[in-house]
């Protein structure tokens, strides 16, 4: 994980291409989102009606009558709403329309507000392109909590995690309105998960977790489980979103509307979880790196958003050229 320090930096400003990823047409219904990218030695272009053909960005929503081409060994995966699945452009399915929405489909009006919201999140875009001060190596860095980060989080296994050493010994708490839950000084490393055996975290409380280094005071968040009966009525809306996505979607195109449905009801916590497995199973996927800096700009960590949106970008280019 790379860490952040207080030595020489060098500043990274990210173009504002991949943080505006809107539709190719200004108005109608969303048809559609590009959820998948590979560039290769090719491109991926997107084309409004009346407009010109220009790049298409990961996470671009597509209005009906808008077109996806690729070009060389590029493809693109269009998710499209209505329970109609996911096309695969490229090669000779190349371009592709989008089409509008079909008369009498099976989606539920619950799946598709669940759709909408989700789309909504992932196609939000930010005003001004973060930067991120890359450090050099110096002193340990201060320990700024990635999550839990002041919000919500669905009951289960509760993981900690903060930016900082894997090597830095440090203290963290737990700690409700009455006093420390539990405490666990000299652990190692940048994650800690909360013990099976430790006090039951209760619903409708709000906690604080506290990370403490050497010689530095502590970094604190504060963090609520959602009750059962919500957790529930969550679990049931992904369950439906899944069923509205229609057959044959992917599992990365799956993690990223499943990851904005849940950010799109403030669960950050659980949608950067999701995003992060679907990276680890595909590290390649330009639109999983926007998702993770999207989920970074929203609970203020804009350091963290950068290194992915410059990470995307880094895909997005490095075979095309």
């Amino acid at each position: 994980m790379l860490t952040w320090g207080r030595g020489a930096s060098v500043v990274v400003a990210l173009g504002g291409a991949l943080l505006s990823a809107g539709p190719a047409s200004g108005q109608g219904e969303t048809a559609g989102m590009i959820t998948e990218m590979k560039v290769g030695s090719g491109s991926v272009e997107v084309k409004a009606a009346g407009a010109g053909w220009r790049p298409a960005t990961p996470l671009n929503t597509l209005r009906p009558g808008d077109q996806v081409r690729t070009s060389g060994d590029a493809t693109a995966v269009v998710l499209l709403t209505g329970g109609r699945g996911t096309v695969r452009v490229g090669g000779s399915a190349s371009p592709y329309v989008v089409p509008g929405a079909r008369a009498g489909d099976s989606v539920t009006d619950k799946a598709r507000a669940l759709l909408s919201a989700s789309l909504g999140f992932l196609s939000t875009s930010a005003t001004e392109s973060p930067k991120a001060l890359l450090s050099t190596r110096g002193g340990a860095p201060e320990p700024e909590i990635l999550t839990p980060r002041d919000g919500p989080l669905l009951p289960g296994s509760v993981v900690f995690e903060w930016l900082g050493s894997q090597f830095s010994r440090y203290t963290v708490r737990v700690l409700d309105p009455s006093g420390v839950v539990l405490e666990k000084k000299g652990g190692v490393g940048a994650r800690f998960i909360y013990p099976p055996g430790a006090p039951l975290l209760r619903s409708g409380v709000r906690y604080r977790f506290q990370v403490e280094a050497h010689r530095q005071g502590p970094y604190e968040t504060w963090f609520e489980v959602v009750d059962p009966s919500r957790a529930s009525a969550v679990r049931r809306d992904l369950e439906q979103l899944r069923a509205a996505l229609g057959p044959g979607v992917s599992a990365s195109s799956l993690a990223t509307v499943e990851a904005g449905a849940l950010a799109a009801q403030g669960l950050f916590h659980d949608a950067r979880q999701l995003a992060l497995e679907a990276l680890a199973r595909d590290p390649d996927e330009p639109a999983l790196h926007v998702l993770l800096g999207n989920l970074y700009l929203r609970t203020g960590l804009p350091k963290l958003a950068a290194q992915s949106l410059d990470e995307a970008q880094f895909l997005l280019s490095r075979d095309s050229k």
